[in-house]
């Protein structure tokens, strides 16, 4: 069934929002003020989805994508759509379910560096079956051939050039220093080409410790997690130090490598704790402030110590609902919350709200632009003062 439909709003996953009948519609590649001719793929009582078969009318922020292989790639959902209004529905969607899900009414601050639009990445998971390398289709594991991508820094582009002369059947993550020589390489699938091509390629199964190398004073360790952008991820540590502002001590709940906390330990008390081993011991080999291993049971008891000043936290995706009882409860003066999803952030501050809390400051930070991806800083303190 082919229907018109106006695209009206753009949805958390990158998706354009419009009605068909009065039914909400989902439509990939779909932008706020196109009207389009789409064929629906998926029904269900609360909803549609349906492809784009031409544009009708294009919005007035539809730009031409630089890229040969956008609309099949999953890698980027948003190359077509102009700045600022990406901008603008990007803080439009973190407010949004601050409001729908966590009852919390705020205007975001907003942080970006308009300069590193494009070339910004410099980690990435590319995927190979012996013939093809590149990133997946969106929503399946189809492999799209990609030679370079626009989003990549140039480094991460050479290294792909390199990846794709080995013909290895698997997925390989590239981590690139942007300012550096070193090129990190992890991968379960281990190949001799591969460690000949990337001398600091390692696989889980290496007894040797893990590949490192050092950027802006943090340890980068192969196969654990750092941000795409190491160069946007200057922007998150700025926003945080402004949102710890003075204080005496700080818990740095699933810290990682320190990223967020290494720059505070030269001036105020620092425990980070985190599951992944590999990254507690590269932070805590610079012998600034102290890093320890510990899951949320850990966690929650340094939670409920009443030594810290400021807690900061910096969960995975799927937020930190394990820990929300013992934080709504918590003596510290202030909480600093890091998230990349807005849904389990607005979950999350809904609990803390309710336990005392307010919502101080927020900001977005456009550290993934030309695709949905945010990443938001909140700041919380006791309604009472």
């Amino acid at each position: 069934m082919e229907a018109t439909i106006e695209i009206t709003a753009a949805a958390h996953g990158g998706d354009g929002i419009g009605r068909i009948e009065g039914q909400v519609c989902f439509v990939p590649y779909g932008l706020p003020g196109d009207v389009l001719r789409v064929r629906i793929t998926k029904k269900t009582r609360n909803a549609l989805w349906a492809d784009v078969v031409a544009v009708e009318s294009p919005s007035p922020d539809r730009v031409p994508a630089e890229c040969p292989a956008f609309g099949q790639c999953g890698g980027c959902c948003w190359l077509h759509f102009a700045y600022p209004a990406q901008a603008g529905w990007k803080q439009r969607i973190v407010q949004d379910a601050l409001q729908r899900i966590g009852g919390v009414d705020t205007a975001l601050e907003w942080g970006e560096e308009s300069s590193l639009r494009l070339g910004y990445r410099t980690r990435a998971e590319f995927h190979g079956d012996g013939e093809r390398f590149g990133f997946y289709a969106a929503a399946s594991h189809t492999i799209v051939d990609i030679a370079s991508c626009p989003l990549c820094h140039p480094r991460l582009n050479e290294a792909l050039r390199v990846l794709r002369e080995t013909n290895i059947k698997g997925s390989v993550t590239i981590t690139v220093n942007p300012e550096g020589e070193e090129v990190l390489a992890w991968t379960h699938f281990p190949k001799r080409s591969l460690k000949h091509r990337f001398p600091l390629a390692n696989t889980p199964q290496d007894t040797a410790p893990r590949s490192r190398f050092l950027f802006d004073g943090v340890p980068v360790v192969n196969g654990a997690f750092s941000q795409a952008s190491l160069l946007l991820n200057r922007l998150l540590v700025r926003t945080v130090h402004d949102y710890v502002g003075k204080a005496s001590s700080v818990l740095d709940l699933y810290c990682g490598s320190g990223n967020l906390s290494l720059g505070l330990a030269e001036r105020m008390r620092v425990l980070g704790l985190d599951h992944h081993r590999e990254s507690v011991r590269a932070a805590e080999s610079l012998q600034r402030g102290a890093y320890q291993t510990g899951d949320e049971n850990k966690m929650i008891k340094q939670i409920a110590s009443g030594e810290w000043d400021i807690i900061l936290l910096d969960p995975p995706r799927e937020g930190a609902k394990a820990l929300m009882p013992a934080l709504a409860a918590c003596p510290a003066r202030a909480i600093v919350y890091v998230s990349c999803d807005p849904a389990t952030l607005a979950r999350d501050v809904k609990v803390l709200c309710g336990g005392g809390w307010k919502l101080a400051r927020g900001a977005a930070l456009d550290l993934f632009p030309h695709t949905p991806h945010v990443e938001t800083v909140c700041r919380l303190e006791r309604s009472n003062g």
